[in-house]
């Protein structure tokens, strides 16, 4: 698992250097034939992993739950989105993974609800470490999306 955590971290690391320096306005510009924007794809990666790793297994959020719905699988941008909210994300990127491992390491997830999920048809999540795996191949489509995106604002 160590691998994996080390993983997640370079992919999150590799987001942020993309958005560094880029305006509150340039991670809220929504490009044509897209749906979101560079925000909502970095509180949407936070989101996925609290509601992934933590809901599934009746865990309480380690971030702000006015967030879940926000950034949740489906979802799109409503709103501007202060560069305050955007600086907390970012700030939640890393340090929701720290938690994560930490908690891994402490049981905190023996209670995993089996979940299949809908980025690939019919792939199933049986437990707390089949979702951390998933994690990996999720942050990666959403780094490749903001890389497109990142093109255009």
């Amino acid at each position: 698992m160590n691998k994996i955590f080390e993983v997640i971290r370079a992919s999150r690391k590799a987001l942020l250097s993309l958005v560094e320096g880029l305006s509150t306005e340039q991670m809220n510009k929504i490009p044509a034939g897209f749906s979101n924007n560079l925000a909502w794809q970095i509180g949407h990666l936070v989101v996925s992993q609290q509601v992934l790793c933590y809901k599934l297994s009746n865990n309480e959020f380690v971030i702000d739950a006015g967030l879940i719905d926000k950034y949740k699988n489906g979802s799109k941008p409503e709103s501007f989105i202060s560069a305050q909210e955007i600086a907390q994300l970012k700030t939640y990127l890393l340090d929701t993974i720290d938690q994560l491992e930490l908690d891994l390491a402490t049981n905190k997830f023996e209670n995993y609800i089996p979940y299949t999920i809908s980025t690939y048809k019919g792939y199933r999540l049986e437990k707390i470490e089949d979702a951390i795996k998933f994690i990996v191949s999720h942050d990666g489509l959403h780094y490749g999306c903001s890389l497109m995106m990142k093109k255009f604002v």
